[in-house]
């Protein structure tokens, strides 16, 4: 019987490439690419022709902080829309007494730890496709990296699937979509995934 035990939840996600690299289709040359990251910035070059490219991995947020002249009270209130991110100065109504007054637009940056979705198969720095990419039932089918790609293999393969120890909540399995999971499919699967790591 053929036992694996999960990895927790976050260990494929987008932002693992600050750790371990992304690996995309080049968009000029359709070669392999590699995406890597630190806390700040992500930096894509592919293996076959060089290209580079990079992007600041820092989310803005946007708000005006301000104590109210009419009832004395400070109150902040994120500016939400992109328009009024333009301007300096934003007239705004007090959250406790709904006195308007003019406020400065403060700008405060942060590290993009939640910068890791994939969406449509593609990554979120960049919106490159990602190099491990194939369908099952014409449903996307992929992994991050050839680590990500041992690792659906090894699971979807295994009899007895336990959680790690020390994490109760969500594992890594948790992001797999049901038509993974479902055993009806699962041969059919790793065969596929079996394929992709020729790649």
């Amino acid at each position: 019987m053929k036992r694996v035990i999960d990895k927790p939840y976050s260990t494929y996600c987008a932002h693992s490439a600050v750790t371990s690299n992304i690996e995309v289709k080049c968009p000029k040359c359709g070669g392999l690419g590699i995406i890597s990251s630190d806390e700040k910035t992500a930096v894509f070059k592919c293996t076959a022709c060089g290209s580079l490219a990079r992007e600041e991995c820092v989310a803005y947020r946007y708000h005006v902080a301000n104590r109210c002249k009419s009832c004395g009270r400070y109150y902040r209130v994120p500016v939400a829309s992109e328009r009024g991110r333009h301007f300096s100065i934003l007239n705004v109504p007090c959250l406790y007494c709904g006195h308007i007054m003019p406020g400065e637009v403060l700008k405060k940056a942060s590290a993009l730890s939640c910068y890791c979705e994939i969406q449509n198969a593609c990554e979120p720095f960049f919106g490159y496709e990602l190099w491990f990419l194939a369908y099952y039932k014409n449903k996307p089918v992929w992994a991050v990296n050839r680590e990500h790609l041992n690792y659906l293999i090894e699971y979807l393969s295994a009899d007895l699937r336990e959680k790690p120890a020390g994490y109760p909540m969500q594992n890594q399995a948790d992001h797999l979509p049901a038509f993974m999971k479902a055993a009806k499919n699962r041969e059919g699967l790793v065969k596929l995934l079996r394929k992709m790591l020729e790649k």
